[in-house]
């Protein structure tokens, strides 16, 4: 009776080893984006606002964009004009799905997210891009 504990044992291990990688094409992906898009930082992007740096988070890619001369206080005194910002970005960051870097991130199920955040690193809003949008069905 004893002979199957050792090889059960065995099993287990394994399985909650493979559990804990989760996606190793998805992460190799995510960290190749991430080294050579970074290479570029930071950089201007549009309106006076700058992508800081890039990180991975979950399944994403992610984009820090700031507002270096807002914060969250101004935003909450002008709501009208972030919303539409927002508005204007959840069409813009389809942008990202002809950018070469990112496609093995697409290919592997991840997507990216822009985080909008003001100079002391507060955050305004974020709008994410699923692999989805990328990848024709």
């Amino acid at each position: 009776m004893m002979r199957w504990f050792p090889r059960t044992l065995i099993f287990v291990g394994a399985m909650v080893l493979l559990a804990g990688c989760g996606n190793g094409k998805l992460a190799d992906a995510q960290r190749t984006a991430v080294a050579n898009l970074s290479k570029q930082l930071p950089a201007p992007y549009r309106d006076g606002l700058v992508i800081d740096s890039m990180h991975r988070h979950g399944d994403d890619v992610v984009q820090m964009i700031r507002f270096p001369d807002a914060t969250v206080d101004m935003a909450k005194a002008k709501p009208e004009l972030f919303k539409a910002l927002q508005r204007d970005e959840d069409e813009a960051i389809t942008e990202l799905c002809a950018e070469p870097a990112l496609a093995p991130v697409y290919a592997a199920g991840g997507g990216v997210r822009r985080r909008f955040i003001d100079a002391n690193g507060a955050v305004f809003f974020e709008v994410t891009l699923n692999a989805s949008h990328c990848i024709p069905q």
